[in-house]
């Protein structure tokens, strides 16, 4: 009794493959040219192979000698049950390397305990690196480059949106905003001239790039029912600039990059990628929300207004995703409703410095009759 199955003939010299036939019989296996079985150039004993792994279905089979030579013979996956079946049975059964088993076990472990040790290395070391990066940059520098990346910043959002322009606030709103950053720093002083750009989008944000630039986006001061609100906001974004993390997230995440290549051989892993710089971005996130509550608390300005903001957007953020919060893992920013309760339970109950005109000069910053 015999069985015929196509394979990949390695001979254990070369890297070439060659198609073949092979013949399985009761006691030997014979290797013959690609679909010709009267043509034979090997007779190898069942005795003296060993199948490389377990016969499995859904994965190729190999077959070699039992004193390795490099030898394989190679069945496809559609045909690795029947043969192994075959193989394993018969009055010369061919035994399994279950050694190969265990030593891809193994590697297996140990590619994964390498990976998550450098995850936990990249984890623990990246923001120490990048925070003494940061504390280096010289100043000056990181002011010209914040000048600079606002300058792209506005060109692109300029280029992708045609309703996209640049505000001029009035006299009044420069005020206001000089006043605010002033009360915010009478007990916290600031480490930069604050330059705060007003841009009409109907996207509710606002962002802090390096060196004290901030953009501040007329949808976001549209929803907003007072200057504490804009305040709140305000602060945040100073804190991401006092603590420098424009700068670290520049160092962090290009190290982070390189060293995911690096374990993955070029290939991006982005899964793991997008995790670890979220999980920092998130860090930085609490750190510029527990700056804003400071700030606010020792300029008696009462946080409640931002608590109802954030209420605000955590509703818009629902409603466009379809009802679902997005969770954590998938924002840079914390929990909402966790964040929403932080700035709920602070203590200062004062208001902002400035009068009804200088705040309705800033909330209309943006609009058409504003506009100078």
């Amino acid at each position: 009794m015999s069985f015929n199955a196509p394979a990949r003939y390695f001979d254990g010299k070369t890297s070439a493959a060659q198609n073949v036939t092979v013949i399985i019989d009761d006691r030997d296996v014979i290797l013959c040219k690609d679909g010709n079985l009267g043509d034979a150039f090997a007779t190898l004993s069942r005795r003296d192979l060993l199948l490389c792994e377990k016969p499995h279905a859904n994965s190729p089979l190999r077959l070699r000698r039992l004193r390795d030579d490099g030898m394989r013979i190679v069945f496809a996956k559609e045909d690795a049950k029947t043969v192994g079946d075959i193989l394993c049975q018969g009055p010369v059964p061919v035994a399994v390397d279950e050694a190969s088993g265990r030593a891809i076990t193994r590697l297996t472990v140990g590619i994964i305990g390498f990976t998550a040790l450098v995850g936990l290395v990249i984890w623990l070391a990246v923001p120490v690196a990048a925070q003494i990066f940061a504390d280096l940059y010289p100043k000056q520098s990181e002011i010209a480059m914040g000048k600079s990346a606002r300058d792209q910043i506005l060109y692109t959002l300029g280029k992708l949106d045609d309703d996209f322009e640049v505000c001029e606030p009035t006299d009044q709103a420069y005020d206001a905003v000089d006043k605010i950053i002033t009360q915010l720093g009478t007990n916290t002083p600031l480490g930069y001239d604050y330059e705060v750009t007003f841009v009409r989008s109907d996207i509710p944000n606002a962002l802090a790039l390096p060196g004290g630039q901030i953009l501040v986006f007329s949808a976001l001061t549209d929803i907003m029912d007072s200057p504490e609100a804009f305040t709140g906001v305000l602060a945040h974004e100073i804190g991401h600039s006092e603590m420098r993390h424009g700068l670290r997230n520049l160092f962090a995440n290009s190290a982070i990059t390189q060293l995911i290549r690096l374990i993955s051989g070029g290939a991006m892993i982005f899964p793991a990628e997008l995790a670890l710089k979220q999980g920092y971005t998130r860090g930085m996130e609490r750190e510029a929300d527990a700056f804003a509550l400071d700030s606010m608390q020792r300029a008696n300005i009462r946080t409640t207004d931002t608590a109802i903001l954030f209420a605000k957007l955590r509703d818009m953020m629902e409603k466009d995703h379809g009802g679902v919060d997005l969770p954590e893992m998938l924002s840079s920013h914390p929990d909402m409703n966790a964040r929403i309760t932080l700035f709920e339970n602070a203590t200062a109950t004062g208001t902002v410095q400035i009068d009804a005109a200088e705040w309705q000069s800033l909330k209309t910053v943006c609009d058409d009759e504003s506009d100078g």
